[in-house]
């Protein structure tokens, strides 16, 4: 082992076992390695942000704009940019109690337009592509249990759209009450969702597991490491 590995190993070695101190309670070792933890992420992702959004974008995208402005007379770079400049000094003057108001409008449209394309990407390349998948191939093939496993999905999916499907009737005394039958299909979508939640649970905390093992063997092998001649 070289002094590098020696070093790493033993500084991820010490930063587990502040980790751990947390199950004997909130305390300054637990607190140190989240400040470590939260410090190390936020310079990784600021140095990247730096590197391949800011820097690309904003300082060396002037003079691709500038030239491309100049020689073919085509301003939309150039007029790109400048919108991409302006759109972030106003987000910045959210940082200034005073000034916040100004930068709403960019706020809004930041997320707005990540909003659009969030959705429009989970329709296209998740939402259709798995209805189709599932419910045009099995039944082209004419497998059984590819039938079945359809009908299942779907029938789940109705469920559980049925469950946040709001419709009530007004009953004497003033109560509000569902349809017996959409009562029913309501209560079948929130076992679906139950069994759902639950399975997310299960793949979670087996994943949790699995680190909280490799975490433990990687502590083993360090201390068998070090007593080895």
């Amino acid at each position: 082992m070289t002094l590098e590995q020696l070093v790493g190993n033993a500084t991820a070695f010490l930063l587990t076992l502040l980790v751990f101190s947390y199950i004997l309670g909130d305390n300054p070792l637990y607190r140190i390695a989240l400040h470590l933890f939260v410090g190390v992420a936020a310079g990784y992702t600021s140095t990247v942000v730096i590197r391949e959004v800011l820097k690309p974008r904003l300082f060396d995208g002037w003079g691709s704009a500038i030239e491309a402005y100049t020689s073919s007379n085509n301003p939309a770079p150039l007029i790109s940019l400048t919108l991409l400049i302006l759109v972030s000094i106003l987000i910045l003057l959210k940082l200034s109690p005073r000034l916040a108001p100004f930068g709403n409008t960019a706020i809004a449209f930041v997320v707005g337009v990540g909003a659009a394309v969030a959705a429009s990407g989970a329709i296209t390349g998740t939402l259709f592509p798995q209805v189709r998948a599932s419910w045009a191939n099995p039944f082209a093939t004419g497998a059984p249990l590819y039938v079945f496993n359809t009908l299942v999905i779907l029938i789940s999916t109705l469920l559980a759209f049925m469950y946040f499907f709001y419709s009530a009737r007004a009953l004497p005394g003033g109560k509000v009450e569902r349809p017996a039958p959409l009562k029913a299909l309501a209560f079948g979508g929130q076992i679906v969702i139950t069994i759902t939640l639950a399975a997310l649970y299960v793949g979670a905390l087996a994943a949790s597991l699995a680190l909280f093992t490799e975490r433990v063997t990687f502590l083993y092998e360090f201390i068998i490491g070090l007593t080895r001649p």
